[in-house]
């Protein structure tokens, strides 16, 4: 039962890549279009099978997906910084 509602799932899953596909092409002589993107696709697929890498990993928690460096957690207003330092020549407009 699991293996078929697999099957079903991945088949509607490949119904929507040529139809995002086509949104993609200006509609003039789109099945050459798709065949380059189809390629393309193929190409890139092989060139990632070859270096080793895998897709990326998919976040699974809030936390891992949304991520905020430690920096955000503490901001620094912008006026005070910039009189703070405006002999510094890196912020010079």
């Amino acid at each position: 039962m699991i293996l078929a509602l697999t099957v079903h799932f991945k088949g509607e899953l490949e119904h929507k890549t040529p139809k995002g596909r086509f949104k993609r092409t200006n509609r003039k002589k789109f099945v050459t279009q798709l065949i380059r993107m189809e390629r393309r696709e193929a190409r890139i697929r092989r060139i990632r099978n070859k270096l080793g890498r895998q897709r990326e990993v998919v976040p699974v928690t809030l936390q891992e997906h949304h991520h905020i460096a430690l920096s955000q957690n503490s901001p620094i207003h912008i006026g005070t910084f910039l009189q703070e330092n405006a002999s510094d020549p890196a912020i010079k407009v």
